[in-house]
């Protein structure tokens, strides 16, 4: 492996659970909202976990057949060279895309909520220098990071919920379902490729020290994320109604502006616009090391080191070229990643794990 680091399960866990709900608490509600108006917390909750859970079960069956190697190293073994290396290169290019992605969608939210004044692409290349250090440093490093970032980030979106509770008002819920159930399956195919992002386990298998303990974490993943974004979604409504916060570009953000506790509480909402930048920045990390291994068993190098600040070069480009203004990222976000994320995510694993049992390539594991 490129990368020697090792990782515990425990650590995998809480790196999965702050890459879906650093950017997924901000941008998720706002689009279930508005296709599943007052029952959107049922399509962040229950139906966006249906689809996450299907990742995992798939990309895990994946990789128990290679546990000492990444995605983008077997799937020559599995496809043959030329075809493996083929789709490794676009996988590799997927993952250095949703690093773009990641950082643009982080750096407009400091620059919406706190840093007006400052250009999104100082933003953008300030936390792509910050997730460059901590990566270099290994997946090790970033999961240690994490476990400093996450109690925090934790302990402050509590702080909000338990200070906006006495705001809610349980009519903005019912009635249930009034619309049926379309609307809230068209609001948890937005909001899915979210939880779909358990696909980094092709990446992050061969790190975990406790192979067997993957479907576990996984299905414990799964239900914090099927319970956290639920009630986040259903206390938005609660306050706001099924109307304001589609008008809303961070509905969760809304929450802590709208707490006024006491004068030195008044501007909770600095401590959240810090604890997401925290949690940004470590999902960033996470994907952009997917995106520097990939690169590197690609190209068939021996150091992932060297190809950092390509990658961040090429993911800044791409942020400013396609998603320059909040218009184009929400238009990305709304209407094509729901697609690209289920083929990328889901379809194209679930067709090469089905290979590889036909041809026999690899074999299950349960040891570590």
């Amino acid at each position: 492996m490129l990368d020697k680091g090792r990782i515990s399960s425990i650590q995998l866990l809480l790196l999965l659970i702050i890459t879906d709900a650093s950017t997924a608490f901000l941008y998720g509600p706002a689009a279930a909202i508005q296709l599943a108006g007052r029952d959107s917390w049922l399509s962040v909750s229950v139906f966006s976990s249906i689809f996450g859970l299907a990742v995992a079960l798939v990309c895990i069956g994946l990789a128990r057949r290679f546990p000492q190697q990444t995605f983008t190293e077997y799937l020559p073994q599995i496809l043959g060279s030329i075809p493996g290396k083929i789709l490794a290169a676009i996988y590799t290019a997927v993952f250095i895309h949703y690093t773009a992605v990641i950082i643009n969608e982080g750096s407009t939210f400091i620059h919406v909520a706190l840093l007006r004044e400052t250009p999104v692409v100082v933003l953008e290349v300030i936390g792509a220098l910050a997730a460059i250090y901590v990566v270099y440093l290994g997946i090790e490093v970033i999961a240690r990071q994490n476990e400093i970032v996450w109690p925090v980030w934790t302990f402050s979106l509590l702080i909000i919920l338990i200070l906006v509770a006495k705001e809610i008002n349980p009519d903005n819920l019912r009635p249930f379902l009034e619309n049926g159930i379309m609307p809230v399956i068209k609001g948890g195919a937005v909001t899915s490729p979210f939880r779909g992002e358990i696909f980094l386990l092709l990446m992050l298998f061969p790190y975990l020290n406790q192979k067997q303990e993957a479907l576990k974490t996984a299905g414990y993943y799964v239900l914090a994320q099927a319970v956290l974004p639920g009630i986040i979604t259903a206390t938005i409504i609660g306050v706001f109604g099924d109307t304001v916060p589609t008008y809303m570009i961070f509905p969760t953000y809304s929450l802590a502006r709208y707490i006024s506790v006491a004068q030195f509480l008044e501007r909770i909402q600095i401590l959240m616009v810090v604890m997401w930048m925290a949690g940004v920045i470590i999902k960033a990390a996470v994907f952009y090391h997917s995106a520097a291994i990939a690169a590197a068993s690609t190209l068939g190098l021996k150091n992932y080191q060297i190809t950092l600040l390509p990658i961040a070069v090429v993911s800044v480009t791409i942020s400013r070229v396609f998603y320059g203004t909040q218009l184009q990222l929400t238009n990305f976000l709304y209407k094509v990643w729901p697609y690209y994320g289920g083929a990328v995510q889901l379809l194209i694993p679930a067709i090469i794990l089905l290979i590889a049992i036909m041809l026999k390539k690899g074999g299950e594991t349960h040891h570590d």
